[in-house]
């Protein structure tokens, strides 16, 4: 791995560590609560055979919750490469009563602790924009998900209205970062997040990065209006 992808992953890493404690009201406060909403969306467009799925870069557990919630029929294994969150989202599936559902796990993206054909679906969550390797982790996804099951990317970027666009970089830029470092006492690391909404993929570049990692059948779905998509493909 370059040593600039290895000097990002450390870096990341303490970032999340470091606001674990005050991630999941942030998230809530600074998306006015959509966050929960475009998990659900997600949720909902599982596949109706699913059974197993894997939720990538897990963070403290939402988006296993909101599958575990929209689909009780089916069970989870949550992956994340920083000890806090785990820590945490395994404590927040115990309170909800389904432990017994949800198996977490610390582990990297990009070098998937799983058998190929294991899950009937994979998903992440706001952490796709994280990895430095991106075509690679979604290759694991794809390898770790069983022919005709689905990889799902549920992330933020920047809408395409240029009216849209100016409003979101301007909160992007001065109310997270002071709301963040308030709250989270790390302005740093939330001057790192809207940074990397603002670098990260166009909706029909992330598009030909599931094409060019085999999936099928690519699509993707605008939400709020346009500052969060969720793709998803076909492993063939």
């Amino acid at each position: 791995m370059p040593q600039s992808a290895e000097k990002r992953i450390g870096f990341v890493k303490r970032i999340f560590g470091d606001i674990a404690p005050r991630y999941d009201l942030l998230n809530h406060l600074m998306s006015a609560g959509q966050d929960m909403r475009w998990r659900k969306f997600a949720a909902e467009h599982l596949p109706d055979d699913t059974r197993m799925v894997l939720d990538v870069a897990c963070g403290t557990g939402d988006m296993s919750l909101a599958v575990i919630r929209r689909r009780p029929e089916v069970n989870v294994g949550g992956l994340d490469f920083v000890m806090e969150m785990v820590s945490l989202a395994r404590a927040k599936s115990a309170r909800a009563g389904v432990s017994s559902r949800i198996q977490h796990v610390v582990g990297d993206a990009m070098c998937l602790p799983f058998d190929d054909d294991r899950f009937d679906a994979a998903i992440v969550a706001f952490g796709f924009r994280n990895m430095p390797e991106r075509a690679r982790a979604l290759g694991e996804m794809r390898r770790v998900v069983r022919s005709g099951g689905r990889v799902m990317v549920l992330e933020m970027t920047l809408p395409r209205n240029m009216k849209m666009i100016r409003f979101f970089k301007w909160y992007l830029r001065n109310v997270i970062p002071l709301l963040g470092g308030l709250i989270s006492r790390n302005r740093g690391a939330y001057k790192y997040l809207p940074d990397s909404i603002e670098d990260f993929l166009k909706p029909d570049e992330l598009i030909a990065c599931f094409e060019r990692v085999g999936l099928q059948s690519v699509m993707a779905f605008p939400l709020t209006p346009g500052i969060t998509y969720l793709h998803q493909g076909i492993v063939p």
